[in-house]
């Protein structure tokens, strides 16, 4: 019986891309392992995905110039997640006949989506690392994730426009839904606002609608006229880049620990935990699902990752400690212990 023969690795890789594209509805998702896989694709020299064994990919990972070399660990672990998922779908169309498991053997990251108790800042912890940021535009940008919960990725797309003071609302576009929705704006982050915005305006003079709210630093560089545009200063068309390189001397100043893998998503997590005590401790019954909508997650059970909780061994904790289990149905008037039967020849 003749051998089937299976695909190129690139063919595999535009057909996985294309399917991952229509089934979320956004191409910039589905290109987000389009790095990864050409890299894999150029270390095997583009063969046949059936001829793929775990020591290509083993040798990927760990060997010169491998991923290893230029990844810290938490990106490897997001790497492997990835590379699992093209791999199963390759198993599903037998372009392979080992399963992702058995191919993904030797590599030892793992995804940091799992598997771990993330850290979550207290509010005194939040208002220490808004007090150690020293310029206007920090101490809004790390206030406003604080108060909203977003990601840091929706607060750098923020502009000038999406701030309504005379409405107390905010107006932040989530790419993964493709939908705006509104925020509410609390007086604390009000207030970094406006003074953010004076210091904006005083430097850049009137704020157009359309300026970044966030914007980054000019770089030194050479303009028009042959002259340099002045470092240090803001750049109102531009958006900030490797927002954590901007956050991890702020938090080392506060004397907050960040670990890998944390950083402004630690701030999301950590307004989500806030939140949801807040809701509990006030009575309400939906406290999950107030946290699910704030976070804007489509399903609770990753609200509950955030929350760094499952709901249902919360609520066996509440009824279990501190209180009878074995003895939780007999009157306590009537327990006879074990020195009194002894007194009474029993």
């Amino acid at each position: 019986m003749p051998r089937t023969v299976t695909p190129k690795l690139s063919f595999a890789r535009e057909t996985f891309i294309r399917q991952r594209a229509a089934a979320s509805g956004s191409r910039d998702v589905a290109y987000a392992y389009a790095s990864l896989l050409r890299r894999f694709e150029r270390s095997v020299n583009d063969c046949h995905t059936g001829t793929i064994r775990a020591h290509h990919i083993e040798d990927f990972w760990y060997g010169p110039g491998g991923l290893s070399d230029t990844c810290k660990p938490q990106t490897l672990g997001k790497y492997r997640n990835d590379m699992k998922q093209f791999l199963s779908f390759m198993h599903r169309r037998e372009w392979t006949k080992y399963t992702p498991d058995f191919l993904l053997d030797g590599i030892r990251e793992k995804s940091t989506r799992v598997n771990r108790n993330r850290y979550r800042m207290t509010r005194a912890e939040l208002r220490q690392l808004i007090a150690t940021a020293s310029d206007p535009r920090d101490v809004a940008l790390i206030c406003f994730v604080a108060c909203t919960g977003v990601r840091i990725s929706e607060a750098l797309y923020m502009r000038i426009r999406d701030v309504s003071f005379s409405k107390s609302e905010l107006y932040v576009y989530l790419p993964k839904t493709k939908q705006e929705v509104t925020y509410p704006l609390a007086s604390d982050l009000e207030a970094a606002l406006r003074d953010w915005l004076t210091a904006y305006t005083g430097q850049v003079g009137k704020l157009k609608a359309s300026f970044y709210l966030f914007p980054a630093f000019h770089g030194r560089r050479w303009v028009t006229g042959g002259g340099r545009m002045p470092a240090g200063q803001y750049n109102p068309e531009s958006r900030i880049t490797g927002p954590n390189r901007l956050l991890a001397p702020i938090a080392e100043g506060a004397e907050i620990d960040l670990q890998e893998g944390d950083g402004w998503h630690t701030i999301r997590r950590s307004f989500a935990r806030i939140l949801y005590d807040d809701c509990v401790s006030s009575g309400h019954d939906a406290a999950l699902r107030i946290v699910q909508a704030a976070l804007n997650h489509a399903s609770v059970k990753t609200t509950e990752h955030y929350l760094g909780l499952n709901l249902e061994r919360q609520q066996f904790h509440s009824i279990m400690k501190g209180q009878p289990f074995l003895t939780a149905d007999v009157d306590p008037s009537k327990i006879v212990t074990l020195d009194e039967r002894r007194a009474s020849g029993g």
